[in-house]
């Protein structure tokens, strides 16, 4: 019998202790089996790439057990030991099925053991909140399971929440063990919530994985509230302090602090955002905080710096503009017909936004106006409660419900001279309706019919044809609507030429 080697440690390669322990996890013992005078024992009849694999050996010939694959490729690691029984650790480098055999190649054939390819686990790291505009680092690893030490490669892409591919990116080894990383700077667009996937191509020795969706909530301030508030306030003039709370789900209440001290009640939260009128008692530089709580338990805060001038103030200006007409000056008078609506453009001196209530046959929404009656007249009341040097002021209107007018966009160029040659559009497809919601109805003079007719292309535009040389009169009309619009005429002359 040939007397055992003396054991000279534990190694693959780069001979790691570390690579032992993990070699260890997961080994299935197999009886023992001789290769000539050679025995290997202690190893797996399966395993995966990167795998360390503890060999048992005795009366081997060494330095050396190969792994020799069907596909050419070889493996070997080195015998080490100090006593009657030596050791191998092997980590298979290829795929297929490997034969291991002694230095001397004796037994060739007669123990093998089946590398299969490692499955990976794709994660992706990015902080919950990050700032609108400012950069943030979003990184992708992608993992071996273990036992496997294998680095996988390829590379990973990143889609957002609607499937659209973000970016594709290489990976680079470590920082793990087992583990390849690639990263991306990624700027928030808007405040909302973002969210990623990660889907890893796979390579030759390592399986396709995808990652978990991972939620990055987007704010003004980098965190889960923001407040909205000018930076600069007058004292006694209300000013409207928001705060915007991410996602807009949340439900619960908010809290207004200045210098760390309340200044309000709780606020409820309401479609992500709590607002709180406030009159600033005295002028300072102060800190502007506000914090919130949900009704499932969960916080945050921020704050910001606040100035408060001292007085006197500027009254607020309202500017009211109804499109298509003009401006409506404060305490003026208007009619409207019976079903009108309106929807104002406002603007103030100060920034405010502009309510508009109501009293008698109107409603009001927002900016828009109803005149709902026929008699009557109602008061119309827009206010800004101020800000920035100026104080809050209301500006009253007064609509009396009459007849309203009709008025239609139309591209009939004014009465004069045409080219007989060329199409004279007289209506878009895109119009042919009033402000009352009426059709438009074109005709042509009937002294005018053998010069010129209408034509009615199939997308519902109208155009002007001349036959010959000569003037032509058409009229757009629409009827009117009985105790709200009167109706509604629009005549040209054209000369062909």
């Amino acid at each position: 019998m040939t007397t055992p080697r003396r054991l000279r440690g534990i190694g693959v390669r780069l001979a790691a202790a570390a690579a032992l322990t993990l070699g260890m996890l997961g080994v299935a013992v197999a009886p023992s089996q001789a290769l000539g005078g050679c025995i290997l024992s202690g190893q797996s009849t399966t395993g995966v790439i990167g795998q360390a694999q503890v060999i048992t050996t005795a009366g081997c010939s060494g330095p050396y057990i190969y792994a020799n694959y069907a596909n050419g490729a070889q493996d070997r690691a080195q015998i080490v030991g100090s006593g009657a029984v030596d050791q191998a650790v092997w980590t298979p480098a290829h795929l297929g099925v490997a034969t291991l055999t002694d230095s001397d190649g004796s037994a060739a054939g007669t123990y093998t053991s089946t590398i299969t390819q490692t499955q990976t686990i794709s994660t992706i790291s990015a902080p919950n909140t990050t700032q609108v505009g400012v950069p943030t680092t979003i990184t992708v690893y992608v993992q071996s399971v273990s036992p496997s030490s294998y680095q996988p490669t390829g590379t990973v892409t990143i889609r957002d929440a609607n499937n659209a591919v973000i970016t594709t990116m290489g990976l680079t080894p470590g920082p793990g063990n087992g583990q390849a990383y690639a990263y991306w700077r990624w700027v928030a667009p808007s405040a909302g919530s973002f969210s990623f996937q990660a889907t890893y191509s796979g390579d030759t020795y390592a399986l396709v994985s995808q990652s978990p969706q991972d939620l990055i909530i987007a704010s003004p301030s980098g965190s889960t509230i923001s407040i909205s508030a000018p930076s600069t306030v007058t004292t006694g003039v209300p000013v409207a302090l928001t705060a915007n709370v991410f996602p807009g789900s949340v439900q619960g209440s908010v809290g207004f602090t200045l210098n760390g001290a309340p200044i309000s009640a709780s606020v409820p939260i309401i479609n992500g955002a709590a607002v709180y009128t406030w009159n600033p008692p005295t002028p300072g530089t102060f800190t502007l905080g506000a914090n919130y709580m949900t009704n499932q338990g969960g916080s945050g805060s921020t704050s910001q710096p606040l100035s408060v001038i001292a007085g006197p103030t500027s009254r607020d200006t309202i500017t009211l503009t109804q499109p298509g007409f003009g401006t409506w000056a404060p305490n003026g008078s208007y009619t409207l017909g019976q079903g009108t609506s309106v929807t104002f453009q406002a603007s103030t001196l100060s920034g405010a936004p502009v309510t508009l209530t109501d009293v008698g046959p109107c409603t009001t929404s927002g900016l828009t106006l109803n005149v709902v009656g026929s008699s009557g007249s109602c008061t119309v009341m827009a206010r800004s409660n101020g800000g920035n040097g100026y104080a809050a002021v209301t500006q009253n209107y007064t609509v009396t419900p009459g007849l309203g007018t009709q008025t239609a966009a139309l591209s009939a160029p004014l009465s004069g001279r045409v080219n007989v040659k060329k199409v004279t559009v007289l209506q878009t497809p895109a119009q042919g309706t009033t402000n009352a919601g009426q059709n438009v109805v074109w005709s042509v003079a009937n002294t005018s019919r053998s010069v010129c007719s209408l034509v009615f292309p199939a997308n519902g535009a109208v155009h002007l044809r001349f036959k010959a040389r000569g003037y032509c009169t058409v009229t757009a009309s629409a009827p009117g609507i009985t105790n709200q619009w009167s109706p509604f005429s629009l005549q040209r002359t054209y000369q062909g030429v």
